[in-house]
């Protein structure tokens, strides 16, 4: 038995795209799905798009530079 080792994402449809198939292309094959752990920043930055996504439309876009000279002058 011949072994492949890749790393892939599986897609939101549930396909996982498989690089050199055509050399397993009409072959039985063996489908073993380890989990990579995320890494604490993967996750943060997971949990911020997610926020992002969720809040977006809600809050004004605003000016940082205005903001910042409003608040000087207003000192």
């Amino acid at each position: 038995m011949d072994a492949v080792r890749f790393e892939t994402t599986i897609l939101d449809n549930g396909m996982i795209q498989i690089p050199n198939f055509q050399k397993m292309k009409s072959k039985k094959v063996e489908v073993v799905i380890l989990y990579k752990p995320e890494n604490e920043q993967d996750i943060k930055e997971k949990e911020a798009e997610e926020f992002i996504n969720k809040w977006f439309g809600y809050f004004p876009l605003i000016d940082s530079d205005q903001a910042r000279y409003n608040a000087i002058v207003s000192k």
